[in-house]
């Protein structure tokens, strides 16, 4: 015997769930294939399944009326998919099914079609435990029992049911496996009728094994020939609706034998080929000419599932989703979501069309990481979010070094599937990926972990990531990147502007010199010419980030921003709502949107944006610190006060003092406003404090020579809160002030 043939033999413990319809011989067949089309869809969701799939530890076995899952790894990975599909089936109570499970040896054959398949007692035995049960029972066998026992988790769900004797004089040790809301707590019916036995060897006695087996098996095959003459017409109609259009062809009457052999073949194959594809992500679906396709003009990329099997992986499988997400963005034509808004679906349990319908998305990409050394392989599915229909899969594999060149290929064949165009600059971008070095790559993804968090502590921990990842490989664009976007973030909060913005500078010209094309780049870029007041350069640098990237959300955000300070509120208005609508559950994005609204005295749709923001978020504490500007253009300072005091409640920003010293100043709480300048003067010795905070109480005190020297302070540190110098309408006592004027005309604002 070849030595392939001896590896095909070769006997190894497998886990298998097997499963069927109840009463589905008694349906008709369109029912039935209803039926199993259901089933096939719970079984492919289950992350059990999906998991074992990703690793090769899954082989599935369409059985006619069911299926069995052949498990190659753990005990565990059966009943965890059995529970799975338990809880789906509690929703849909017209599929009664009852499952079985055993571990136990299998090997390897082919069948008479020379497609690969398993045989054994596993199969045999798992499939006699599921007969005993009734719709909605999860039997085991006596040994997976064991197998489970011997963990707390498990212990709860067992419940001993004894020893059955099935066909052939065959007795199986039964374990009902239930809780509160998983399987079926009743006694089989079986059990009241079979013989229940002593857990002892049992003679057999009758035929002997050799007979039996050519008696089951003539049975079989009288059977198939029988229910072929029956059922061929139909089955044959099913099968042959896809080839509809082609030309007539001279029929043949087939002999019963090799119907038979089509019907069964075909039928196998359809089954095992849709299942299995589904859980691979090789699923071929319909042409992506489809209606579903040309009208999708929106999409969200739901953060990857990690198949690595560690944890520590995490990292790596919301990297990949950040870096698809933002190549993609750079298609013109139709609109991404933002990373951050689909991050608020990880892990979910909602379905695709609650999730389409909150992200205003027409399509879903989804999909699994498996991250195995150097070798990482991904899993990519195209979803219709109102139908949650599969339009298109894919898995892709190479080598980690090469994970841009992979993020392009689905990128281009993404576009490929929904009929848009990339740009010529995208198109040459895409085929020329860059190499990237793997423990660069890795120091990356763990920075954009840590920024990702939008916690103080969280960019700290991202900058020490991203400068590691440079240090490494100082060619790495993407680490200079990450460099630059925390100057920018920490300038006036965390560090003092000057410095950051001198940092961040630098980082985004390096950045420059070695990709041109990172929208990211040029929007820090134009972030830090904003700082030195260069209006004109700054909106162009984020017009090309904007070019580069079309649905780059932090940049239409910036942009809205500038225009705020320019005065073109109108543009300013349109931008951060076209912000919002590519990042729609961030707090942030709907809550910027009420500047404009204030500035341009519609207070009460200002109002309205910020309880949008608490919605989101009722732990921030800025939509209350806007809810207090608000209140003083209103001019109930009592308000004001409220909603700055419930700010510092939540977050210590000096800012929110500065603002609610402004407020007690107005109100006639001299005293209070007073304390809160010496309280920020005390503060400023430990950390930064923009003057502007000072600047603010002066000037709600009346004192505006003081008020101006804080203001000339907050320009000498460069801090972004000077920049509301030309639209505030706070500052109008002050305007015609000479020293106001001169430090207006450094400003360098456009007319």
């Amino acid at each position: 015997m070849a030595d392939e043939q001896k590896a095909k033999l070769r006997l190894e413990i497998a886990h298998v769930l097997f499963m069927d319809i109840v009463g589905y011989s008694k349906l008709l067949t369109d029912e039935q294939s209803e039926a199993l089309q259901e089933l096939n869809q719970i079984v492919r969701k289950t992350e059990a399944a999906r998991e074992a799939d990703a690793v090769g530890e899954l082989i599935i076995l369409p059985t006619g009326d069911g299926m069995a899952l052949v498990f190659t790894g753990s005990v565990e990975e059966p009943v965890e998919c059995a529970l799975e599909i338990s809880h789906a089936l509690r929703a849909q109570p017209s599929l009664p099914v009852r499952i079985g499970i055993h571990s136990g040896p299998v090997h390897h054959v082919k069948d008479a079609n020379e497609r690969e398949n398993i045989a054994g007692v596993g199969i045999n035995i798992a499939q006699r435990v599921m007969d005993c049960g009734d719709a909605g029972h999860i039997l085991v066998s006596k040994r997976v029992a064991d197998d489970l026992a011997q963990k707390r988790r498990w212990q709860p769900y067992l419940h001993e049911l004894g020893d059955v004797e099935v066909k052939h004089g065959v007795v199986v040790s039964l374990v009902n496996l239930y809780a509160e809301t998983i399987g079926n707590p009743a006694p089989p019916a079986r059990i009241g009728k079979a013989p229940v036995r002593p857990n002892k060897a049992v003679k057999h006695r009758g035929l002997s094994p050799l007979a039996r087996a050519i008696f089951i098996l003539a049975g079989l095959l009288i059977a198939l020939v029988i229910v072929s003459v029956i059922f061929a017409p139909a089955i044959m109609r099913s099968l042959g609706k896809g080839h509809a259009a082609s030309p007539p062809q001279v029929p043949t009457m087939p002999s019963p034998s090799s119907l038979a052999d089509t019907i069964k073949s075909a039928v196998t194959k359809k089954i095992t080929d849709e299942l299995k594809d589904d859980l691979s992500g090789k699923k071929k679906t319909e042409p992506a000419s489809s209606d579903a396709t040309k009208h999708i003009t929106s999409l969200a990329v739901l953060p990857f599932k990690n198949y690595s099997g560690e944890p520590n992986q995490e990292y790596f499988a919301d990297g990949i989703t950040d870096v698809l997400t933002t190549e993609l963005s750079g298609i013109n034509a139709v609109t991404v979501k933002s990373h951050q808004s689909a991050l608020k679906f990880k892990n979910s349990t909602k379905s695709m069309p609650e999730i389409g319908q909150e992200l205003n998305a027409d399509a879903i990409v989804e999909g699994s990481v498996l991250h195995d050394g150097n070798q990482v392989t991904v899993n990519v599915q195209l979803i219709e979010a109102k139908t949650d229909r599969h339009l298109w899969a894919k898995k892709f594999e190479r080598d980690v070094r090469d994970i841009f060149k992979m993020r392009n290929e689905v990128v281009e064949d993404i576009a490929r599937e929904i009929q848009v165009a990339v740009s010529p600059e995208q198109s040459s971008r895409l085929s020329n990926a860059r190499m990237v070095n793997p423990a660069a790559l890795q120091e990356y993804l763990l920075g954009r972990q840590s920024w990702n968090r939008l916690t103080e502590k969280g960019l700290t921990d991202a900058l020490e990531h991203f400068n590691r990842s440079k240090e490494i490989d100082p060619n790495f664009a993407l680490a200079w990147v990450g460099v630059a976007d925390y100057y920018v973030q920490a300038a006036d909060t965390i560090v003092s502007p000057i410095d950051a913005f001198a940092k961040a500078r630098a980082a985004a010209q390096r950045a420059l010199e070695l990709d041109d094309s990172l929208a990211e780049a040029h929007f820090a870029l134009a972030s830090v010419k904003w700082s030195d007041y260069e209006w004109r350069d700054a909106e162009l640098g984020m017009q090309r980030a904007l070019k580069l990237n079309p649905n780059y959300a932090v940049a239409h955000w910036g942009h809205g921003w500038l225009l705020v300070f320019v005065g073109r509120l109108d543009q300013a208005l349109k931008e951060l709502q076209r912000a919002v609508e590519l990042d729609p559950l961030s707090p942030i994005r709907t809550l910027d949107v009420n500047v404009p609204y204030v500035l341009k005295g519609d207070y009460n749709s200002a109002e309205a944006q910020c309880r949008k923001a608490l919605e989101l978020d009722p732990s921030l504490y800025l939509p209350h610190f806007a809810l207090g500007w608000i209140n003083i253009k209103r001019g109930n300072y009592a308000k004001a006060i409220e909603e700055y005091r419930i700010a510092q409640t939540i977050e210590t920003q000096p800012i929110i003092a500065g603002f609610l010293g402004y407020a007690f100043a107005r109100n006639g709480q001299k005293d209070k406003a007073m304390e809160t300048i010496a309280e920020l003067n005390q503060l400023a010795a430990h950390r930064f404090v923009t003057p502007y905070c000072q600047a603010l109480i002066y000037l709600g005190l009346g004192e505006n020579s003081q008020a101006i020297d804080w203001l000339e302070k907050t320009y000498d540190e460069r801090s972004p809160w000077v920049d509301w110098l030309k639209v505030e309408s706070l500052f109008d006592p002050l305007r015609s002030n000479a020293r106001f004027q001169a430090l207006y005309q450094k400003m360098n604002f456009p007319p």
